[in-house]
């Protein structure tokens, strides 16, 4: 995973806290294929991310499945011999932004990580609590660090108010480092060629509405931990991420949505 004057688009320690419902819920489900032709590496994959909330709490949720051939690329097969890719989170936030809960399981080939973390988050900072496979990690969260959910409903409303400048949304990694982050967005310019700006030609639209919603094309970077490099997101307005340009485990891989459901938002008392 991984900027010009930042412009902070939410919560400094005075700033409003942003609510994991600013969004309607979505659910998305990609095919996963190589990026571009690659002599070193062939790869085949599903993946799917939900982002839903109840009149309780905000849920958010990932899965990737990846099958990686390396010593006979040239083939475009996956054969048994391959890397096994399985990674999976699930979380679970406060609608007021105050508490996060996550599960991580993360495996490659016959190795297994697994992680569990619990959060308290707000204005004047909090505490990240891990248990990990191996060992137990504490962490102290920055004041307005936000979960996952909230994080997505404050990216597509600064870029739905059109804040100039690059847009900084304080976050959590809940896949390996367990870690306060900084997720730094840039949109792209009209002439920037590196994701695609249409919807993937396969993806049939849930609604009218989503077809004809405004989307970002955009570069993620995240500079405490460049494990990966830089992602480029191509971002609905409803939240769904309708495609993707990653490197995972040395291989350019692209996320292209076939299916987006989009959920009803919750009657509450």
């Amino acid at each position: 995973m991984r900027a010009p004057v930042l412009l902070f688009v939410i919560l400094m320690s005075a700033g409003p806290i942003v609510h994991a419902d600013g969004l309607g819920g979505s659910s998305v489900t990609y095919e996963v294929k190589p990026l571009k032709d690659d002599k070193a590496a062939y790869a085949e994959g599903q993946a799917s991310s939900t982002l839903s909330s109840s009149c309780k709490e905000g849920s958010f949720g990932e899965i990737l499945l990846l099958a990686i051939e390396r010593k006979n690329a040239g083939t475009k097969a996956i054969t048994e011999k391959s890397e096994r890719v399985e990674e999976k989170v699930s979380a679970q936030e406060s609608l007021d932004g105050s508490t996060l809960k996550y599960q991580t399981r993360l495996r490659h080939d016959a190795r297994i990580d697994t992680a569990t973390g619990t959060a308290t988050l707000g204005k004047d900072g909090g505490q990240l609590h891990t248990v990990l496979s191996r060992y137990k990690q504490d962490s102290a969260l920055p004041a307005g660090t936000l979960g996952p959910a909230a994080a997505r409903a404050a990216l597509v409303a600064a870029l739905m108010a059109n804040k100039p400048g690059a847009i900084e949304i304080p976050t959590v990694e809940m896949y390996r480092f367990h870690k306060p982050i900084k997720q730094i967005f840039t949109r792209l310019g009209p002439d920037d060629s590196t994701i695609a700006r249409g919807l993937p030609k396969d993806l049939k639209p849930p609604t009218k509405e989503f077809a004809a919603g405004r989307m970002w094309a955009l570069k993620r970077q995240v500079p405490e931990f460049n494990e990966f490099g830089d992602d480029f997101w191509l971002l609905h307005e409803s939240g769904a991420i309708v495609r993707q340009a990653v490197t995972r485990y040395g291989v350019k891989l692209l996320f292209e949505a076939k299916e987006v459901s989009i959920f009803p938002t919750p009657t509450c008392p």
